[in-house]
């Protein structure tokens, strides 16, 4: 489990840079304001971007209504199929009955 530090805004304020290298090293610092928490900093999970990209999937996943991809996608495979250029604005051309300059 990582250590939890508990640290007013003021001396946060005045000491920032040494609290960021203990959150780099692992610890949690709680900041408080008149004794209430209201502010907690920790290293970014795996899945901090995606949680900012997509918030209700973070919360379903968190619900457990969702369950998050085991891996990460890898590259599609090459399509087997093969047209000359240009065949897809041709079709697209006739379908549509026009004429290209």
């Amino acid at each position: 489990m990582d250590p939890v530090r508990t640290v007013g805004v003021k001396e946060l304020r005045n000491r920032l840079s040494e609290y960021l290298r203990e959150v780099r090293r692992g610890t949690r610092v709680l900041v408080t304001d008149r004794s209430a928490v209201v502010a907690e900093f920790r290293q970014p999970g795996p899945d901090a971007i995606a949680d900012r990209r997509h918030p209700r999937a973070a919360e379903w996943i968190g619900a457990g209504l969702l369950t998050p991809p085991s891996r990460a996608k890898g590259p599609l495979p090459v399509s087997p199929v093969s047209l000359p250029a240009g065949t897809a604005r041709a079709i697209i051309d006739a379908l549509r009955d026009e004429t290209r300059p």
